[in-house]
């Protein structure tokens, strides 16, 4: 059934105060509620406050602020039918907004002999919360809507009552407002209106909100675990550089060589004697130091001896290329071909100097019948023949090439020398180390008194050695294998976040037909109001509507108010007629704002049949499809005809009561 408003009662500041009370039951009816409720008055009464009051009540986070309120109300009762059941909902309105309510499955009369519950207002989406204990008389409880519909890796929010206040309740300045459906507003605001609506109607995938929160959940979880599979590998890296498999080798090598100094320390002290023999061990391991350590400084200095004589050849081929180099740019320079000034006088030659007919023009030399330019036309002469100087300069140039490509092939030669080097003398350092501690082993068994204990403390301290260092590796081990442990779960957990997008990525449910309900009727209402010059009027897939082909916010202020009433009364009978999860109720706010008298002049819409036709289409709908749906208006001056729908009429003055809804506040 959803929500049914019977009773709103405001309890006096004492105890012994009178309440303030409006009722939207029937004239000497104790049960059931009005289907057209009108509440009368002129403007600063209290008549939005009737409003606020019912909607703080059912969880809304605003508590009226007026000071005749604040000094004159202790709490407020909302008598409701929730799904058929009756039940009282009392809130603090001492101060700031209470954070509990307090309910009871009973009437205004009986809740003394009724069970009470306390209910947390904070959060919304808590499932023992007043929110949803509202929510669950439309069957709206426990429902998840995705903070993205496009995006993945977003969360969800459960639905609350404050959001299906947007669809139930429509307060003064959204009638004229340009942002109808909230698509002006922020991003978030208008994805959870039309998410709502989609909710009542059955067409929204909640199981798409749920996997949307779990795939946030395993994908935060993912990427805790990268940043910490990533410090891991950082501090794997650093102290232990070798590997896993490496490390693993080590601690192979390491056991045995303790479970072999184990043996030995057993062995000397079952023998417990000093020998000769039982130092020869650490005499040969000395011996076998300095040779490692001799061979290791013989190796570096090959090494070095052989990158000194590279250098020098490179030096060398380097001089060449330099000289190769010179010896192209003096012949470009100096052309010995190219004669323009006569050699005997300086003076500058008009012709260039040539061989014509055996004779040279300059010397007038005759050249026998070998020479090149003698030759008869027929015999073919190579340029370089001719020019001995071109030879030279190609045979130059490839010299150059080929000296080029030796000083690359000894840089790079020398490069890896460097390194295999470097290697070497780390090494050589490693042996001369060797070396020391073998003689200071050697040293310890000659000076001391007795030569078994200096073997026992020798074996003693490999022991302790050894056992530091397996112990190292073991870290390193467990460090490396702890990074696997982490990428096999950062790869299970992107594999759950890959499967959750994968079924995120099925197509949501069919709107259409739902949307085509609401253009229907929409453009019904409007022409039962009587629309001026009505045509092409519809709802496009975003719940946005349109009328004579345009959106909606190109209308008249007056035009906004009837397309906002007639919207909002859609969205409310088409849901009732399709027994949809929605309230059944409908609040709205001064539907007579820029109609009728209240117009400006010259409007369209500067007709007051324009407000009788939407009251006349209200009244007909609740007694024809709508029987059973709640319709609560508040209207500065409802037409006389409706004198019967109005359950409180305010004053405004001092003389006729009431004044206002704190009928003494009148000052």
């Amino acid at each position: 059934m959803g929500i049914r408003v019977k009773r709103l009662r405001l309890a006096g500041a004492s105890e012994t105060a009178p309440p303030y009370e409006v009722s939207f039951q029937p004239a000497g009816a104790s049960e059931g509620y009005r289907p057209m409720s009108i509440i009368a008055g002129p403007s600063l009464t209290g008549k939005t406050t009737i409003v606020d009051f019912i909607a703080y009540c059912l969880g809304g986070s605003h508590l009226p602020p007026h000071d005749e309120v604040r000094l004159n109300v202790r709490s407020a009762l909302l008598d409701v039918d929730l799904d058929d059941a009756p039940t009282v909902i009392e809130r603090s309105a001492a101060g700031s907004a209470s954070t509990f309510a307090t309910a009871w499955n009973a009437t205004l009369e009986s809740i003394d002999t009724a069970a009470e519950r306390r209910f947390p207002i904070e959060p919304t989406g808590d499932p023992d919360g007043l929110s949803q204990f509202v929510l669950a008389a439309s069957n709206l409880d426990g429902i998840r809507l995705s903070d993205s519909v496009v995006k993945e890796d977003t969360g969800s929010a459960m639905l609350s009552i404050r959001d299906l206040f947007k669809v139930m309740i429509v307060r003064n300045e959204r009638l004229d407002s340009k942002s109808l459906v909230y698509e002006n507003d922020p991003h978030m605001v208008a994805q959870k209106y039309r998410q709502t609506i989609e909710v009542m109607f059955g067409v929204y995938d909640n199981e798409e909100s749920v996997l949307a929160e779990q795939q946030k959940r395993v994908t935060q979880q993912r990427n805790k675990e990268q940043a910490r599979l990533e410090a891991l590998k950082i501090t794997a890296d650093r102290d232990y550089p070798d590997g896993l498999g490496a490390l693993q080798q080590i601690v192979d090598q390491l056991f045995v060589q303790l479970t072999a100094l184990g043996v030995q320390l057993q062995s000397l002290d079952a023998q417990r004697r000093s020998t000769e023999s039982a130092s020869v061990d650490i005499r040969q391991a000395l011996e076998t130091a300095r040779r490692a350590e001799s061979e290791s400084r013989i190796r570096v200095r090959d090494r070095e001896s052989l990158l000194d004589r590279l250098d020098a050849l490179r030096m060398q081929y380097i001089d060449d290329r330099r000289k190769l180099s010179f010896l192209l740019d003096v012949d470009n320079l100096f052309d010995p071909l190219r004669v323009t000034v006569c050699p005997a006088c300086f003076h500058p030659l008009e012709v260039a100097p040539s061989v014509d007919d055996g004779t040279c023009s300059l010397c007038h030399h005759v050249a026998d019948e070998s020479h090149p330019a003698t030759a008869s036309s027929h015999e073919r002469i190579s340029p370089l023949e001719l020019n001995p100087a071109a030879e030279r300069s190609s045979l130059v140039a490839s010299e150059l090439r080929a000296v080029n490509a030796r000083i690359n092939s000894l840089t790079d030669y020398m490069s890896r020398l460097t390194t295999d080097r470097d290697t070497l003398v780390h090494n050589a350092d490693q042996a001369t180390r060797h070396a020391i501690d073998a003689a200071l082993a050697v040293d310890e068994i000659t000076e001391s008194p007795a030569p078994w204990l200096a073997l026992r403390d020798r074996i003693t301290n490999d022991i302790t050695s050894t056992k530091l260092a397996k112990q190292a590796a073991e870290t390193g081990v467990k460090a490396w294998k702890w990074v696997e442990k982490s990428e096999v779960l950062v790869a299970s957990l992107q594999a759950e976040v890959s499967g959750l997008s994968q079924r995120r990525r099925k197509a949501r449910p069919d709107r259409d037909h739902i949307v085509r309900l609401l253009s229907d009727r929409f453009a019904a209402i409007l022409k039962d109001m009587g629309y001026p010059k009505l045509s092409n009027a519809y709802i496009d897939s975003n719940f946005i509507p349109y009328v004579r082909g345009l959106e909606y916010t190109n209308a008249s202020s007056g035009g906004l108010v009837v397309i906002a009433l007639a919207w909002n009364l859609a969205l409310w009978e088409v849901a009732f007629e399709q027994d949809a999860d929605a309230p059944g109720l409908l609040i709205i706010d001064s539907p007579q704002k820029n109609l009728g008298h209240n117009a400006r002049p010259g409007d369209d819409f500067a007709d007051a049949t324009l407000v009788d036709r939407f009251y006349a289409h209200a009244k007909h709908w609740l007694a024809t499809e709508g029987q059973g749906a709640q319709l609560i208006i508040v209207d500065n001056s409802p037409p006389e005809s409706l004198s019967d729908d109005v359950v409180i009429r305010f004053t405004r003055r001092v003389d006729h009561y009431p004044y206002g809804l704190i009928a003494d506040a009148v000052n």
